[in-house]
């Protein structure tokens, strides 16, 4: 695949701050784990894993729909609204979650804060829609970069001079709201001025309420994707509350193969939903081969350096004792390769528009999960849980690897059937 150069400034930029953004969760648990002790890195590590729940809520589809919408199906200015309604109500729905679970004080303000940083994410991921529309994906990258650096160095200055998770969490909050205002805006609004006719254009009611309704499969798969780690996550929690500091350390390599898959995927969306469209079924196939071979590669090198250095690693890193838990973190890690292979083929799908496939696989997976966790979680504890996370990711994949081929293969015989009809 070649590429000029304002390709390669899309895909430079928009790596390193992807990377950025997905750095900061591991960044923050050594911090955490550093200055604050196990117990504080566990309630971090709930906090952000259920924020992600809500983020992915806030989400509602996300930016595949978004930057493959090629018909201009609905305004800029309508997705950026659908955000806002959103990021109200998730907020709403994380107090009420909290309180229903009784949380105490301090586990309850870090998720809403949390939550309010996902938020804040959600909103500008809207926002980056346009910006990747109109070929300027660096800008978003430059943004990601510059809110993880203002988030994390607000976070160790506070941490390191309050030991209050609580304050330092207000500090991201604040960091990633001054970029949004100073830098997002500003510049979404300079890149729309570079292209003649364009304008961010308000978001209607008729709209909003139209792409919650169209969006609302693709949410509601990329919902259940989310499941399979975090349905044992919360069993944990219940069951062994002592090793959910442990969980969230050793789920990083989860992050980080997800991270290398979205370098790879994301430049991608707009080129496989042109090609999909126009019927470029061999193209599309393509693309799609590569993102694959890239992130399984990749998933191996992880799981190498995983096996052979990951506790020894750990063990200096976070300064605690993780030997026992080798299996654990190789169960993880193969997981995590499936489990970035699943997401690669949820975004495929979203740009086929096929949503009923994806929704009857990832249900029927996940609730396969949610009815084995509590006793598999309770009796074997973390070990238990990350085996359970393997497994369903592995079934995943391989149905999903079926379906996919199964779908292509069926317009392509259509394309076939419908070329032999013009010529006769």
């Amino acid at each position: 695949m070649k590429f000029n150069q304002s390709t390669k400034k899309e895909y430079i930029w928009n790596t390193v701050g992807v990377f950025a953004q997905n750095a900061i969760s591991p960044f923050l648990l050594i911090v955490i784990a550093r200055l604050n002790g196990i117990y504080d890195t566990g309630i971090f590590s709930f906090a952000f894993s259920l924020a992600i729940i809500f983020w992915a809520i806030a989400m509602w589809g996300g930016r595949t729909y978004q930057v493959s919408d090629v018909q201009k199906e609905f305004t800029s200015g309508s997705y950026i609204a659908v955000r806002v309604v959103l990021g109200v109500i998730v907020l709403m729905g994380a107090v009420l979650f909290s309180l229903i679970n009784h949380y105490d004080s301090t586990k309850t303000i870090v998720i809403v804060l949390l939550v309010l940083f996902k938020v804040i994410e959600s909103f500008s991921d809207a926002i980056y829609g346009i910006l990747q529309v109109n070929s300027k994906l660096h800008i978003v990258g430059k943004s990601l970069l510059y809110k993880a650096i203002a988030g994390l160095t607000m976070f160790i200055l506070i941490d390191s001079l309050t030991k209050d998770i609580i304050l330092s969490c207000v500090g991201i909050v604040i960091a990633n709201i001054f970029i949004v205002l100073f830098y997002d805006l500003p510049k979404t609004k300079e890149a729309v001025k570079d292209v003649p006719s364009k304008r961010i254009e308000a978001g209607s009611l008729n709209e909003i309420t139209t792409i919650l309704k169209k969006c609302f499969p693709v949410f509601v798969v990329i919902f259940l994707a989310m499941f399979s780690l975090n349905i044992p996550r919360y069993f944990l929690d219940v069951y062994h509350p002592s090793e959910i500091g442990i969980f969230g350390i050793i789920a990083m390599p989860v992050t980080l193969v997800t991270l290398f898959m979205i370098f790879i995927m994301q430049p991608n969306i707009l080129k496989l939903s042109t090609a999909y469209n126009n019927k470029k079924y061999t193209e599309f196939d393509y693309i799609v081969k590569r993102v694959f071979i890239f992130t399984i590669l990749i998933g191996i090198g992880i799981l190498a350096a995983g096996v052979t250095i990951g506790i020894p690693a750990l063990n200096i890193i976070f300064g605690i004792n993780f030997n026992g838990y080798e299996a654990a973190l190789t169960a993880i890690i193969i997981g995590g390769v499936f489990s970035a292979l699943v997401t690669v083929f949820i975004n495929i799908f979203v740009i086929m528009r096929i949503f009923k496939a994806q929704l009857y696989i990832l249900l029927l997976t996940n609730l396969a999960l949610l009815l084995s966790s509590p006793s598999i979680v309770d009796q074997k504890g973390l070990l238990g849980g990350v085996v359970l996370f393997m497994v369903v990711n592995v079934v995943q994949f391989i149905i999903f690897a079926f379906s996919y081929r199964f779908i292509l293969a069926k317009n392509k015989k259509q394309k076939i059937t419908k070329l032999h009809s013009y010529t006769n």
